[in-house]
């Protein structure tokens, strides 16, 4: 590995802002700083224009949050979703519908407004280390391309390196918990719904769900949230073979678990370290779901850097959603397969049109409504959380 020092040069741009990862969160701040004319120069080590191809399921706010309609990511829009207990089952008609959208067409498509908009994306750069500085922090990365050590000076670094990021582990040093999916692609079989997707709350395999999110008219992803090993696999294995479905491929990765304990600012050496998206755990832990989160903590980040402003307090309305959602979650995780079947008896028509209404990434309106529409459910989950406390 070749040594280059770039000291000079790193400290004639020390007011450039630094980003390491280019995932959607990454490219968003980016695009939002240098669309305000700042200079913004971002890392990854890979190249972000070939990202691993996934599809996601998010809420319509993916639109109010990016500020256009992303249509060339876009491959399918469900407009109902139906839920299924032990013994009971409910369909949910949506009155705006959930996108699919392919995630490496995401991160193309912000990738290139990022461009248009001046900033210098260079792949196959891995990030290295974190120095103190005077002024500010030292930033080393190794480009692979060339096989040289480069060193860059900043006031202001933004980690979006994802659920392994190394920007939040030495910035922060306490880590986050992770939590394992697994899914299978599937063929759809002729006459099923493209436009449902289907949730099996199986408390017994999963504190989670299991999903089908049709991506087409031909397919579809089945999964949950895992456990480890080998037990996951023959699960969701059984899962299909009870449903006469048969995976043509099979997908893994692992997902980071909000807590309050997550940190996603930090003052070192006078400069600003934030971080955004999965290197947050920006991740709503209901669902798992986080692109429009990490948006939000993007945009938050941006905000913040641009206005002079406290990133958490920028971040107060996002945190509040994220804590709800784990304050669901708790509770979920002490379900049984009878409480679900409760659940789901308790949703009337007039809550089922709420939850319509709403989508999760408006957690806190959606059940103070819905708790409103039938005063029965608060009582339901008291019950179960003052079982939380005496534990």
């Amino acid at each position: 590995m070749r040594q280059t020092n770039l000291r000079i040069e790193a400290n004639k741009r020390a007011s450039e802002v630094l980003i390491v990862g280019g995932s959607a969160a990454g490219l968003f701040a980016a695009y939002l700083l240098a669309r305000e004319g700042r200079s913004v120069r971002l890392f990854d080590a890979n190249d972000v224009q070939h990202t691993v191809s996934r599809t996601l399921i998010t809420t319509s706010r993916l639109t109010d949050v990016l500020g256009f309609f992303p249509q060339e990511a876009v491959v399918n829009e469900i407009n109902e979703i139906e839920i299924f207990s032990r013994q009971r089952s409910v369909t949910i008609p949506m009155r705006q519908a959930d996108l699919v959208v392919e995630r490496a067409a995401i991160v193309r498509l912000l990738a290139n407004k990022a461009l248009k908009a001046g900033v210098e994306i260079r792949g196959g750069c891995k990030f290295l280390n974190l120095d103190p500085a005077e002024g500010g922090v030292t930033v080393t990365i190794h480009d692979t391309h060339r096989d040289r050590v480069e060193k860059f000076k900043t006031t202001t670094l933004i980690g979006a390196d994802g659920t392994f990021s190394r920007v939040a582990r030495i910035a922060d040093r306490n880590g986050h918990e992770t939590t394992p999916i697994l899914q299978a692609i599937v063929k759809l079989a002729d006459g099923a719904r493209p436009k449902t997707t289907q949730v099996w709350f199986q408390p017994e395999d999963t504190p989670y769900f299991y999903w089908l999110i049709p991506e087409s008219q031909k397919r579809a992803a089945v999964g949950f949230i895992a456990e480890e090993g080998n037990r996951a696999r023959r699960k969701l294995t059984q899962f299909l073979s009870r449903r006469g479905m048969e995976p043509v491929e099979m997908q893994a990765a692992r997902i980071p678990a909000y807590t309050h304990t997550t940190r996603p600012w930090r003052r070192m050496a006078g400069a600003d370290i934030y971080l955004v998206g999965d290197a947050a755990s920006q991740v709503k832990v209901t669902t798992v779901g986080g692109l429009v989160t990490g948006l939000r903590g993007a945009r938050a980040a941006a905000d913040a850097i641009l206005q002079r402003r406290d990133y958490l307090k920028e971040l107060r309305p996002l945190r509040g959603e994220l804590s709800l959602h784990l304050l669901v979650r708790t509770i979920l995780n002490r379900f049984h397969s009878a409480d679900y079947d409760r659940l789901l008896d308790l949703l009337n028509e007039k809550t089922i049109r709420l939850l319509g209404f709403y989508n999760r990434d408006q957690a806190a309106r959606m059940l103070f409504r819905v708790i409103l529409a039938q005063p029965r459910l608060l009582k339901f989950a008291g019950s179960l959380f003052r079982g939380i406390w005496q534990k």
